[in-house]
């Protein structure tokens, strides 16, 4: 959702403000995931009211949101700020992450119905055209696609809900592990491992590749976070 094209009228009951809000945060949020709120940037409730068109009271109430699920920081000062991880910081996301989705298959293989299957399957071969073409952006879309689905496959709303809430924080850094060369093909032969393992109703075997998938895509990531994005923009991500 840009965050510069949103306008509502104004209206002070509870259910618009709240509506505003959410959609104050979903504006925020995406922002920040995609970069365009880059991390220690800080977020003046006034500015942003006046960008997206409302007033200040939801803004206060989507940055509170934000703060909550640590996609934004309190600082010293008073003032609210884009979050800012450091490599120690995206290796423990990384670690809970992978101990969640792993879990996540483990259960989708169990309690996924025979059209989930085949959704997961229709995902999968989008997956694999678009690293054929180096489509990265579209390759992005369908990953969040695959393990969303897999997450609603595992029939756990707790797990779902904590998978998405770390969803933002992982995206964040994520699409630098696609930048090796080769990466989106071989990510893709790993995720063809989970979907078969899943569709095979074998649980162990999807846990295990979903770990593996998971393993690897953190050693990447982190491999190239630290040998070219710290020594050029330091610690602070």
């Amino acid at each position: 959702m840009p965050l510069l094209t949103m306008s509502r009228p104004d209206d002070s009951s509870s259910a618009h403000r709240n509506r505003l809000a959410t959609e104050a945060y979903a504006a925020l949020k995406a922002s920040i995931s995609s970069g365009e709120l880059q991390p220690g940037e800080r977020l003046y409730r006034t500015i942003l009211a006046r960008q997206l068109k409302m007033s200040r009271t939801p803004v206060r109430d989507a940055l509170q949101r934000l703060v909550n699920e640590g996609l934004a920081e309190a600082g010293p000062d008073g003032g609210v700020y884009v979050a800012v991880l450091s490599v120690k910081d995206i290796r423990s996301l990384e670690q809970t992450n992978r101990a969640l989705q792993s879990l996540a298959a483990q259960l989708a293989a169990s309690e996924g119905s025979e059209t989930d299957m085949a959704k997961l399957e229709e995902m999968m071969a989008r997956m694999e055209a678009c690293a054929a073409a180096q489509d990265s952006s579209g390759w992005i879309a369908v990953d969040y696609e695959i393990h969303r689905h897999i997450f609603q496959m595992a029939g756990n709303r707790w797990l779902s809900k904590f998978l998405l809430q770390m969803e933002p924080l992982i995206s964040r850094v994520r699409f630098i592990d696609i930048r090796r060369p080769s990466r989106m093909e071989e990510s893709a032969r790993e995720h063809r491992a989970v979907v078969e393992a899943i569709k095979g109703r074998d649980a162990e075997a999807a846990r295990q590749a979903m770990y593996d998938h998971l393993v690897r895509t953190e050693q990447n990531l982190i491999e190239i976070l630290e040998s070219i994005v710290v020594p050029l923009k330091g610690d602070r991500l």
